[in-house]
């Protein structure tokens, strides 16, 4: 299996609701599987996009939530699970948000199984 995006992200943390920088990776099977950093010896948690997902919002569509200090709305993202959990992320920037928003689309129909 091959990854078909890397970066980091900061997500929001469900309790506190706290910014945290996580590394993410999107799987060709469509595992977006996130971890503490780039070494990926620890997980944080997965959702696999075409199963899970049920929607991907960004920017104002983004509901109850404020981006970290200094960055702009247009920078959020947020996907959408089935079972109502939420994952809310804000990337670098407006067109690395764009980047992860049609990447995480195509993998909840584009998949590839080995």
């Amino acid at each position: 299996m091959a990854f078909v995006k890397s970066g980091w992200l900061l997500r929001q943390s469900t309790i506190l609701k706290r910014w945290k920088k996580n590394w993410f990776d999107l799987w060709s099977d469509g595992h977006l599987i996130y971890y503490d950093d780039q070494t990926r010896q620890s997980v944080e948690d997965k959702v696999h996009m075409p199963v899970d997902c049920i929607n991907i919002r960004t920017g104002h569509e983004c509901r109850d939530i404020q981006p970290p200090d200094g960055k702009p709305k247009d920078c959020m993202l947020q996907i959408v699970c089935r079972d109502g959990k939420t994952v809310s992320l804000c990337a670098e920037s407006t067109d690395d948000c764009l980047a992860w928003k049609f990447t995480l689309q195509d993998s909840r129909t584009n998949t590839v199984s080995y």
